[in-house]
């Protein structure tokens, strides 16, 4: 069966977050979420671990951490097995208590860090009964829920020891009081609008972060990387676009009746295929070049790259003739 990759190194960061088993209740009293959150902060401190923010919902836990070792796998472990032997034992019941193997995302911490914070913390607000609700009644969903760093990050109620908020308050302001105002607005915004789930784009279901860093990572620590058998649709996601750019280049220019040469040099005078290049490079070549070494083939910058990629997207959309062009190029390339 195949189950997410797993991308472990010293001071990543990560959104984790798992459901109870057959998607049923986690935590039947508050007892049960004081536990949780209890070993939450007892292996977080034996691990190293520093816990930025949470939310405790009845079948499901999120959270928003940051690793100081490559230990995510090990920390969740011991953490979520402590949970259920001792809720077992509570009970007298045995068995699962989570649904399999916890999920987690990397993530570029600078660039997501409030993004990903705002999604977790909004979760109190969504549940089916606030649908139709109204504004008050979803900011008190928010504000009053006891299993959640929210209160705590603006202010409303003292933090536990384990519970680091400073990396989440710190693009907001600052001063403290200051910095808690203006991310309570930033939240609470959230739930005028239809926002959806940042991991919609995470790369390869695994990596939220710019292209940049997606790359960054790829290149470190994906290429040379024997999977477990079980992860390797994940690690195929990341790392299968590979070809020379000089093969790429020869494709894109036979579909343009072009030369490569001509695509690559800015005084080419082939526009459109330029940009279908750009576009292609990205979806080939990624894996074995980054993207500043892409950039200076084409003699831009890297944002000029990721922009002129973007444009030829836009363009894909509305017009015909370039998506059959497109098409000729991925069929020499073979797919």
């Amino acid at each position: 069966m195949a189950r997410p990759l797993r991308i472990e190194y010293p001071g990543a960061s990560y959104h984790v977050m798992n459901r109870g088993n057959q998607r049923a209740e986690v935590y039947h009293s508050p007892r049960d979420y004081e536990l949780f959150l209890l070993r939450l902060g007892r292996f977080a401190e034996e691990f190293g671990v520093r816990i930025h923010c949470y939310c405790l919902m009845p079948n499901h836990f999120h959270l928003y951490l940051t690793t100081g070792q490559a230990n995510l796998s090990r920390f969740m472990q011991s953490f979520l097995s402590s949970f259920t032997i001792t809720i077992n034992r509570v009970r007298k019941t045995a068995g699962h208590v989570f649904q399999g193997r916890f999920r987690a995302h990397l993530v570029e911490h600078g660039a997501y860090r409030s993004e990903v914070s705002r999604y977790i913390h909004l979760n109190p607000a969504r549940v089916g009964h606030l649908r139709e609700a109204s504004l008050a009644d979803k900011q008190a969903a928010l504000q009053m829920h006891a299993w959640s760093s929210y209160p705590a990050c603006i202010g409303l109620r003292q933090p536990p020891e384990w519970l680091d908020i400073a990396p989440i308050l710190k693009p907001w302001g600052d001063g403290r009081p200051a910095a808690m105002k203006a991310y309570r607005r930033y939240v609470e915004e959230g739930l005028l609008r239809d926002l959806k789930s940042p991991f919609d784009r995470a790369a390869g279901q695994a990596i939220l972060g710019s292209e940049p860093f997606v790359d960054r990572i790829r290149r470190r620590y994906l290429l040379a990387r024997k999977a477990d058998r079980r992860e390797e649709t994940s690690l195929k996601r990341l790392t299968k676009h590979g070809l020379p750019l000089s093969e790429v280049a020869e494709a894109v220019a036979a579909a343009f009746e072009s030369t490569p040469r001509e695509l690559l040099v800015r005084e080419g005078g082939h526009r459109a295929g330029r940009l279908a290049l750009m576009y292609c490079a990205y979806r080939y070549c990624r894996s074995g070049r980054s993207l500043s070494d892409l950039a200076r083939d084409f003699g831009v910058s890297v944002s000029a790259l990721s922009l002129a990629r973007a444009r030829f997207a836009r363009q894909l959309d509305q017009d015909t003739a370039l998506r059959t062009s497109l098409a000729d190029i991925v069929a020499r390339l073979g797919g």
